[in-house]
């Protein structure tokens, strides 16, 4: 028997058969565009429907098992890009991509009516074009849209109906909307009463883990898999490789890719006043609090395309292996954005003649490396599930560089820790199937999927006591020059 975890990224989709112990037996991953338009940036969500089945499909043959005996299926997903359907499942126009920004005059609108942290509070999100403004963007230029609208799906709801023609999203997924309470778990009434939004038009919400339905009929047949095969609701991509990646309240994780994200599970909902951590619907009983770095992975690779193009990844990290602890006086600050402007804020620092290729590289890690620290110190200020945790679980790309994720346990006195995959996302959503499918009774119980970890890192002892002071001279030099 076996589970099927589909991710629905922003550019690109992928399917994976697990066995039940998560070891994954195929694959298939397909790209796709975003649309840039006069309004803003968007996708096609039939595109996403046909090539998430070719992709199940390509998974089963490449796995080479029968279809009928997947037992359960689930969804990671991007997070707030919605389209409207009408009441047959037909899409009324193209998705509106999460990097749209068309509804700035609606968020302005709601920022002169209530407060901005009052917002944040409940929803866990600052206002600004989110799922709920863009609606009100859509029924005030696209009236004929916003009025034969069924229902307006976000990425997950939208392959969750194809599946079995049940509306449905989840807490995760709720918690980007800009409408939804991460306190009570539901959609605040006040707002679609204040702004004559039909909530009817929302689809409605539920745990990871829940049992939405069972394939469609016509679906099970062309994709070869059984009506009886269960459809489970999923997460939010990032939610989901947290999941994948075994989050807990022992276990910070932490994403290494082009941006990182740090993840924490609260069991109450909590406010972080300076609204620097973000608290999230996750479960029934528990919450997550992230907050990110814009540029990380993206930051290593701007240095090595502009300092370092003749070397590879590898090289770069045995060249950062030769400098000690501190890089020899240099930090790097990671704030990178495109084109010139004020945000445009990265730096580097004590750079001299007697500085080395490996003296930079190294403070690039470095300087990412405090940036986590500091992320992760906003989550103990506010949780003490954040306080308790001793170990990080790092994923994505960077967590094949054994320096930086080395250099991080160093920084953060922590264990880190790599999981077994890097297929984190995939992973996640096959979870959320195995809770459904009765595998497992719940999160805790389906971290048997994750399995052990393939690399630990230890702190270094003397290396903390360097980076102890060092991290203390970084946030005084950044806040100089900020």
């Amino acid at each position: 028997m076996y589970l099927l975890g589909i991710d629905l990224g922003t550019t690109g989709c992928k399917s994976m058969i697990f066995d039940l112990e998560g070891n994954i037996l195929g694959e298939h991953y397909i790209e796709y565009d975003l649309i840039f338009t006069p309004e803003g940036v968007e996708q096609d969500a039939n595109l996403w429907w046909a090539h998430v089945k070719t992709a199940i499909k390509t998974a089963l043959k490449n796995a080479d098992v029968e279809g009928t005996k997947v037992l359960g299926l689930s969804m990671s997903s991007q997070g707030i890009s919605f389209v409207p359907i009408d009441e047959h499942g037909n899409t009324l126009m193209n998705a509106i991509s999460w990097y749209d920004n068309r509804a700035m005059e609606e968020a302005d609108e709601i920022k002169s009516d209530y407060d901005n942290f009052s917002i944040y509070s409940r929803t866990g999100r600052q206002i600004s074009s989110l799922v709920f403004p863009e609606v009100m963007w859509l029924k005030k230029h696209r009236s004929e849209i916003y009025d034969n609208t069924y229902k307006f799906l976000m990425g997950l709801d939208f392959l969750v109906y194809r599946f079995t023609g049940q509306c449905a999203t989840d807490y995760t997924m709720a918690s980007g909307t800009l409408c939804f309470d991460t306190v009570k778990h539901e959609w605040i009434s006040e707002f679609f009463e204040k702004y004559d939004i039909d909530m009817d038009k929302f689809p409605s919400i539920h745990n990871f883990g829940d049992v939405i339905g069972t394939v469609l009929p016509e679906v099970a047949e062309e994709l070869g898999l059984s009506t009886e095969t269960k459809v489970v609701m999923g997460l939010q991509d990032q939610k989901a490789a947290a999941a994948g990646a075994g989050i807990d309240h022992g276990i910070i994780t932490v994403s290494l890719g082009t941006a990182s994200a740090i993840s924490s599970i609260a069991d109450t909902h909590v406010v972080d006043e300076s609204m620097g951590v973000a608290c999230h619907g996750f479960s029934r009983d528990n919450w997550m609090l992230e907050n990110s770095i814009g540029t990380a992975g993206a930051a290593l690779k701007w240095v090595r395309n502009t300092m370092f193009s003749q070397i590879s990844y590898a090289q770069m990290d045995a060249l950062a292996e030769q400098t000690p602890a501190g890089s020899n006086g240099i930090f790097f600050y990671p704030k990178l954005s495109k084109g010139v402007s004020v945000n445009n804020e990265g730096f580097f620092t004590g750079l001299g003649l007697e500085i080395t290729q490996g003296d930079i590289i190294r403070s690039v890690l470095e300087g990412i490396g405090y940036e986590i620290q500091e992320r992760i110190t906003a989550h103990q200020r506010i949780s003490q599930g954040a306080r308790s945790a001793k170990e990080i679980s790092i994923f994505g790309g960077g967590a094949t560089s054994s320096i930086w994720c080395q250099i991080i346990a160093d920084i953060t006195n922590m264990t880190v820790v790599v999981p077994r995959t890097h297929e984190t996302g995939s992973l996640g959503a096959a979870l959320c199937a195995g809770i459904g499918a009765g595998i497992y009774k719940d999160l805790a119980d389906a971290k048997r999927m994750v399995g052990g970890m393939q690399t630990k890192y230890v702190p270094n002892p003397k290396n903390h006591e360097v980076y102890k002071e060092r991290i203390k001279a970084y946030a005084e030099t950044k806040s100089l020059l900020n």
